[in-house]
């Protein structure tokens, strides 16, 4: 996203973890913590840090709880996907409301046949500008219907990545 807007204020550093949240936030805070004191002697420090989770459906991921303490006692935001990250990307393209499960979620985006491959991958250009658009209303609209739900576990369909692309398209 960074290198298709041209962001010249944001830098985006993708950890080394992968899957598993409660190691996605620890390598986030040792990534943190060692930024922090390279940066100070720079006269700054990250303003931000998130990861980006899956909960996984039928069944959550077991450090999922774990993984929100340490964020919240780490100052790192968490974006969360249910049930995964393909639900954000299929907002791109659709409305879904209905429950979902993880695989599930990657049939659909693999049923669109225009932007999503068998291995994951995906083309950025169908997931910018107006589509991203799209998705943010309609995470929006997903987020509404859950109000009140308390843990992200127990809204499904539902994403909060909208808030962190939000927040990075207003400093670029």
């Amino acid at each position: 996203m960074r290198e298709e807007l041209r962001f010249s204020n944001v830098s985006i550093r993708l950890g080394d973890q992968h899957g598993e949240p409660y190691g996605l936030v620890l390598d986030a805070k040792k990534r943190k913590e060692s930024a922090h004191g390279r940066r100070r002697e720079q006269g700054g420090e990250f303003d931000e840090v998130w990861c980006v989770i899956d909960i996984e459906a039928p069944r959550p991921h077991d450090s999922l709880d774990e993984a929100m303490r340490l964020a919240h006692r780490s100052g790192i935001e968490l974006a969360y996907a249910n049930p995964c990250f393909e639900l954000w990307l299929f907002l791109h393209q659709r409305d879904h409301s209905g429950y979902l499960t993880t695989e599930s979620a990657i049939a659909k985006m693999r049923g669109l046949g225009c932007c999503y491959t068998s291995g994951k991958g995906f083309d950025p250009q169908h997931f910018l500008g107006r589509p991203q658009q799209e998705a943010i209303r309609r995470a929006e609209l997903l987020d509404k219907r859950h109000e009140g739900k308390g843990h992200p576990r127990d809204r499904n369909p539902w994403t909060n990545i909208h808030i962190l692309v939000r927040g990075l398209l207003e400093q670029g």
